[in-house]
């Protein structure tokens, strides 16, 4: 009997520790978390690293991860599951899918408006950049993404290079970014190096036509805007007039390559954000400009992308979780680490510039360039449509190589909203 009783306080004991566990793991909430940081790059592990040490503060949440390659992965798995009536708890967009993604889930219902959440919560408000809400705040004043970090660009350049071309001063104008490729060009053939001013790829063909367009925009009379489509053609004229200087590069060429040449060599200059700062060569002399303007004052883009969408899943639990979520990602001491591991910069308005470090003298050297300027514009993936943009990166190799005239590339691209 002894036994026996002894079997059954041990069975009981088992059933009783075993549905408290289970009670345990009840009463946590559970959120998925997609997202296009998945590559073995050392900012995405990071990032990933980032996101998985929430739990460490959150023990009451348990966060799953669906990692893609890139935010257009990202983008494309969450149509997938949008399309079989799954909403993702929670999407990092990473700047892309405004239009295909972003409007979507905005016009169906499908993304939680954030903005009763800031109002609730004064001190999540204050973490969130006025950039963004001046952005992303809509004309019923909701807000349905925040990002951790803005988009701050303008190009970098290789001092060596500069030097060696008897390029003197970082060019301020057109007419003498100009004169820099042609040095560049003149320099390469004299010493038989296959090193080029720079790549002429479908992404820093949008950057440079953006900020040529503002130039446009500044010689207008009256300081009216010219048609858009006579600035936009304009634009094409400089680009076909610089095409001569560089290398036109298929529509396949992608930051990595230009990021690869830039840092052994094989080209001056690169269009790229600051945070392009940790891909850099350490042994590497790098300097960082604006882009050209008319009036020599330079044109830096600062922008707020789209970041993160909650799903509107009308389970309080699991939405309320995903605002924790994005509070830690813009709290100040994961904000520091953003900039300090990744090189991206913070949206927190309260870690400002000091807080890009002095030991990052590159990043250092290319945020204040940057935030100095006088001129600010959106970057292409706020100023365009979508659609826009891919139908842009599809022929503009096209174009420059002859192989589709400009009166064709812009009828192509009227075919298309803006």
């Amino acid at each position: 009997m002894k036994k026996s009783y002894g079997i059954w306080f041990l069975f009981l004991f088992v059933l009783f520790t075993t549905g408290c566990g289970q009670e345990e793991r009840e009463e946590q909430t559970e959120i998925t978390l997609l997202h296009g940081w998945g590559t073995m790059e050392e900012d995405h592990q990071v990032m990933r690293q980032i996101y998985q040490d929430f739990e460490k503060e959150n023990p009451d949440i348990r966060l799953n991860m669906i990692s893609m390659p890139s935010s257009e992965k990202a983008i494309a798995k969450a149509r997938e599951m949008l399309a079989v009536g799954k909403t993702p708890d929670l999407i990092f967009t990473g700047g892309e899918g405004k239009d295909n993604l972003y409007s979507f889930m905005v016009d169906y219902g499908y993304a939680l408006d954030l903005m009763p959440y800031l109002e609730k919560d004064l001190e999540l408000m204050e973490m969130v950049s006025p950039t963004i809400l001046k952005h992303w705040v809509n004309e019923k004043g909701e807000l349905y993404t925040v990002s951790d970090v803005l988009l701050v660009s303008g190009y970098w350049y290789n001092k060596k290079i500069f030097n060696n071309a008897g390029i003197t001063e970082v060019p301020s104008t057109w007419d003498e970014f100009f004169e820099c490729c042609r040095k560049i060009q003149e320099w390469a053939q004299e010493e038989t190096l296959s090193t080029v001013p720079l790549h002429l790829d479908a992404d820093t063909s949008i950057y440079l036509i953006d900020a040529y367009i503002q130039m446009v925009d500044d010689n207008s009379e009256n300081t009216a805007r010219k048609n858009e489509e006579q600035e936009l053609a304009e634009a094409l004229d400089m680009l076909n007039e610089m095409k001569g200087m560089v290398s036109v590069e298929e529509e396949s060429y992608t930051y990595r390559d230009r990021m690869r040449s830039f840092n052994i060599g094989h080209s001056a200059i690169c269009v790229n954000g600051v945070w392009a700062q940790q891909m850099l060569h350490p042994n590497l002399d790098a300097g960082y400009a604006l882009f050209p303007s008319e009036d020599g004052q330079g044109i830096g883009m600062v922008s707020a992308c789209t970041g993160y969408l909650v799903g509107n899943s009308g389970d309080t639990e699991k939405e309320e979780a995903c605002i924790r979520f994005i509070k830690y990602m813009l709290s100040e001491p994961v904000q520091k680490r953003i900039l300090r591991e990744t090189g991206q910069i913070p949206s927190n308005p309260q870690v400002g510039p000091n807080e890009v470090s002095k030991d990052q003298p590159d990043l250092y050297q290319a945020y204040h360039v940057v935030m100095e300027a006088e001129t600010f514009l959106e970057i292409p993936a706020n100023r365009w449509n979508s659609t826009w943009i891919d139908e842009f990166n599809k022929n503009i190799g096209k174009m420059l190589k002859d192989e589709m005239s400009k009166e064709e590339f812009l009828e192509e691209l009227q075919k298309v909203n803006k």
